[in-house]
């Protein structure tokens, strides 16, 4: 169509059984929310134009990881220059830090200030810094919570955001301590997760698209629940299929629930209170937001969920598994970093 708004990247989808890496060029028309993909190789079309309406714009940057028909996309480079043009003018990425006396309070409302100036949240985890390292950024502590934002106008966005929480919250201005931070918020590393008497909350790709991670952190902190660990993941289809093999057989949604939860980044939290697993159970409610609708309103499914797929989160259903949720996030793909 004529003045259609048109969006294109490279993106790269590794495919298993040829063990190789295909390249391709996504289009994405945001005027009808219709994508199309070209095989770069072969220059011919691999999809037709057809519609995709759960891919939002906002999940499109170099960096991220698309769910297309169950194939995760990486994309690696705007795919012309208008889109490059469009997308990166006036763009920028800053990191701030929360410190441990403030993070598990102010955890929820920072990202949703964040969000609301319309930046990106590109990466988030709750991280314990060396001595000379948190010296080096201004940390009160060295556990505190880091995050990498991204976003038009990021950096004078992000100062006031900083400054509308006092001392709390650090903005990392030092080049060279960002590259240090970035590497700790990217890397391996020591996870400050407990590992025991705790319950893993995940916010669903779905849910952060739509901007919900903050008031549902928030959320989490008000129902009394302490963040002990927290960090942001990309989950490939093999990585869903194992974090949800429990439910596969007993729920008929299984496969749509690992193409939801592999559909781009997810934020796990690992919390600890009192009979912590029974509790998130209450504060989520079940997995039918049309039944929470019904008899519990103020659940977080009930506010944030769309369907049994998109239901908002994934909260730890047996007192048993809350350790090996934690476990899977915060040791087995902390480490495949």
């Amino acid at each position: 169509m004529v003045g259609e708004q048109r969006d294109t990247f490279v993106v790269e989808y590794f495919d298993p059984q040829a063990n190789l890496s295909r390249t391709y060029q996504l289009c994405y028309f945001a005027d009808d929310k219709t994508i199309e993909m070209y095989d770069l190789k072969t220059k011919r079309l691999f999809l037709k134009r057809c519609a995709y309406p759960s891919l939002s714009p906002n999940e499109l940057y170099v960096g991220a990881t698309i769910n297309v028909f169950s194939r995760p996309l990486r994309i690696v480079d705007y795919g012309d220059d208008v889109t490059r043009k469009r997308l990166t003018t006036n763009s920028g990425e800053c990191m701030i830090t929360v410190d441990m006396e403030n993070y598990s309070a102010l955890a929820g409302s920072v990202v949703e200030a964040m969000t609301t100036q319309g930046l990106r949240i590109t990466f988030i985890r709750l991280v314990e810094l060396s001595q000379s390292l948190a010296a080096r950024v201004v940390s009160k502590t060295q556990r505190c919570l880091l995050l990498l934002v991204s976003g038009a106008g990021a950096r004078e966005k992000v100062a006031s955001v900083a400054a509308s929480f006092s001392s709390a919250v650090t903005q990392i201005l030092s080049e060279s301590a960002m590259q240090e931070l970035r590497e700790t918020l990217m890397g391996a590393g020591e996870s400050t997760a407990t590992l025991k008497n705790c319950a893993v909350c995940v916010i669903k790709p779905h849910a952060i698209t739509s901007g919900h991670q903050g008031p549902i952190l928030s959320r989490l902190v008000e129902e009394g629940f302490y963040i002990s660990a927290l960090g942001s993941y990309q989950l490939t289809v093999a990585d869903a299929e194992d974090f949800l093999e429990v439910y596969n057989g007993v729920l008929p949604e299984y496969k749509k629930l690992v193409e939801q939860i592999s559909s781009g980044p997810c934020w796990a939290i690992e919390v600890c209170a009192e009979n912590a697993v029974p509790a998130l159970r209450a504060v989520c409610g079940p997995h039918d937001p049309e039944v929470c609708h019904v008899l519990f309103p103020h659940t977080l499914r009930s506010k944030y969920g769309v369907d049994r797929i998109r239901n908002a989160v994934h909260c730890t259903d047996l007192e048993e598994d809350g350790p090996l949720e934690s476990e899977f996030f915060f040791s087995l793909l902390q480490n495949k970093r």
